[in-house]
């Protein structure tokens, strides 16, 4: 094998300054990763508070809002990885050119929903049969966030530009300052207080437009004055085929990923279904715990795409490795450290979602699990962050799609339905898939087949007109 993730590959000066460096890009994405998280919850638990009925509607409609952000998905993976890369060789033209290109593109999307929103009731009859009520305040729902969908892209992809210059600070503050304005909003219109009419459900969505619109505006702003991406703006926004073809060929696979995932866990709930309503509830806490477990990793995993595409676009293949090893420590004492207490303590956990004991009990086992292999989980942040910075990421499409369709849902199905193990089943399937996706991924980048890409991607950021290099 050619690279390890347990040698040096650089001095102990240069190792201690990457995981410095690390750490100061990591912790704000930790942050707004967690801030993220709280915008979807604000509308739920409002909606729960107005009725079951709105709280569910809304829920199916953000299962679909999910799925339709698959160019949204590839357009901010595909601006991050390139303006990062161009960051590290000083190519401010390149860097500019593929943010506003990765903005045009959003926008045509955004206005292809948005002239989709009108039949956002064909849309939702892929549920089947839904009560009546929860069907008519999902449409309202889907029909008002998609006719708002820019907002939701242009924060996307203005904040994957920002990340990739090396700016995580103002991403997190722009995200926090739209959470207060959306928690203010939605208890404004959803039950009409301060003067604004009562609009329930609407205004639950509307607020979450708003909201989103001011933070693309604090990003703006940013982006105006950003060293890499404010540099002639007004000629950096004319529309390229050649940049729009690099952020596709680096995002796409992205979001392909993100696409079969999704459906996937659409599937994975069926199953689920099946061994009866309380393994899913106890399904859905694990899944929480999970997600509160993984924001580290996931905030380090945006360093490390940050940290490796600009080292990588300087063709510093033994630094790229540097921080691919620096991260997985990172993410390892992180995560194995909350994974002891979640193991350990795991009912503490459990109860900050629920007090019923039927459903405490179902869902111990399942959580223990999520604390045993957080070691997986923490690899898997460090390999995706260098993977997709070094534009390797239809290896991971390919690894993440076989790991869903082909380990989790057949062994979930196998020890939950077929030998009735329940909930305990089917999250044995889910970290058969964690530990198969993440092993794959340690071994593609232990055998160098990851350079043939990065020099790939490095090769457009060192050979443009206006480019440092040239």
């Amino acid at each position: 094998m050619k690279y390890s993730i347990l040698k040096h590959s650089v001095g102990k000066i240069e190792l201690k300054k990457i995981s410095r460096n690390l750490l100061k890009l990591a912790l704000p994405s930790m942050a707004e990763n967690s801030l993220q998280m709280l915008f979807g919850m604000v509308d739920t638990a409002f909606l729960g508070h107005l009725s079951w009925q709105a709280m569910s509607g809304a829920g199916l409609a953000n299962q679909l809002i999910f799925v339709f952000q698959v160019v949204i998905v590839a357009a901010s993976v595909g601006v991050n990885v390139i303006v990062s890369n161009a960051t590290g060789v000083n190519n401010r033209r390149k860097a500019s050119r593929s943010l506003w290109n990765g903005v045009l593109l959003c926008l045509l999307w955004s206005v292809l929903l948005a002239g989709l929103a009108p039949f956002s009731h064909n849309f939702l009859k892929i549920f089947g049969q839904v009560d009546g009520a929860v069907f008519q305040h999902a449409v309202t729902y889907l029909r008002t966030i998609l006719l708002g969908m820019s907002s939701m892209s242009l924060m996307a992809v203005l904040g994957a530009a920002l990340r990739g210059s090396g700016d995580t600070k103002t991403p997190m503050f722009a995200t926090g300052f739209a959470n207060l304005l959306n928690i203010f909003l939605d208890y404004a219109m959803i039950f009409g207080k301060f003067g604004f009419p009562r609009m329930e459900v609407f205004g639950a969505a509307l607020a979450t437009v708003i909201s989103r619109f001011v933070g693309v505006l604090v990003l703006f702003v940013a982006v105006s004055k950003n060293l890499y991406l404010g540099e002639r703006i007004k000629k950096a926004m004319k529309p390229s085929l050649e940049d729009l073809r690099d952020i596709v060929r680096v995002g796409l696979p992205a979001a392909g990923e993100n696409f079969m995932f999704s459906c996937g866990l659409l599937v994975f709930a069926s199953i689920l279904l099946m061994s009866g309503p309380m393994a899913y509830a106890g399904h859905r806490i694990g899944i929480n715990i999970e997600s509160l477990s993984f924001m580290p990793g996931w905030g380090i995993s945006v360093a490390v795409t940050t940290l490796a595409g600009q080292y990588n676009g300087r063709r510093e293949l033994e630094k790229v490795s540097a921080v691919a090893r620096q991260g997985f420590l990172l993410a390892a004492l992180i995560q194995v450290s909350a994974g002891a207490f979640i193991f350990l303590f795991p009912e503490i956990m459990i109860r900050l979602f629920t007090n019923q004991a039927e459903i405490v009990e179902i869902a111990k086992i399942p959580v223990r699990l999520v604390g045993l292999f957080q070691i997986f989980l923490a690899l898997e942040s460090s390999m995706n962050g260098v993977l997709r910075a070094t534009g390797n990421t239809t290896f991971s499409m390919i690894v993440s799609a076989v790991a869903m369709w082909a380990v989790r849902l057949p062994l979930a199905y196998l020890f939950s339905v077929k030998l009735k193990l329940g909930l305990l089943g089917a999250w044995m399937g889910m970290v058969s898939d964690m530990s198969f996706r993440s092993l794959m991924k340690l071994l593609f980048y232990m055998s160098g087949a990851w350079e043939r890409a990065a020099l790939k991607v490095s090769s457009t950021v060192r050979h443009v007109e206006g480019s440092d290099l040239s």
